[in-house]
């Protein structure tokens, strides 16, 4: 399968590695999973570094809406995404704007993992 997580319990970090061709359909089954092993409201990153997708414009638009129900039962955490790829950079980029637009989350797209990183932990960390 393309698209694979563990749970990090010490670090309540859903750590997803997505490789080869992510289709929407993939994506769907990634968050049904979440979902089932209760990890949902965990902050993740999804390295999708060497990935590509065939994801349109109204299947981005799909993903968005199944967010929106997430975050309206409060099980929704911090969201980085790292992709090397141009198509599947935009893609996130669209899905991170579109969600912003519907509610208050924490997506963010980066290029490389360590940035992606430093800001989950920013994000994610409780406040003083």
């Amino acid at each position: 399968m393309p698209v694979t997580y563990e749970i990090d319990s010490s670090r309540q970090l859903l750590r997803t590695l997505a490789s080869g061709l992510v289709t929407y359909r993939e994506l769907e089954l990634h968050v049904a999973e979440e979902e089932h092993d209760d990890a949902v409201g965990l902050a993740e990153v999804i390295d999708a570094r060497g990935a590509t997708t065939d994801l349109t414009s109204g299947q981005v638009r799909g993903l968005v809406a199944r967010t929106d129900a997430l975050v309206r039962k409060g099980r929704f955490g911090a969201l980085a995404i790292v992709t090397d790829d141009d198509v599947a950079f935009g893609m996130a980029r669209m899905y991170q704007l579109l969600c912003e637009t519907a509610q208050p989350v924490r997506i963010a797209v980066f290029r490389d993992l360590e940035p992606a990183m430093a800001w989950l932990r920013a994000v994610s960390s409780p406040p003083n």
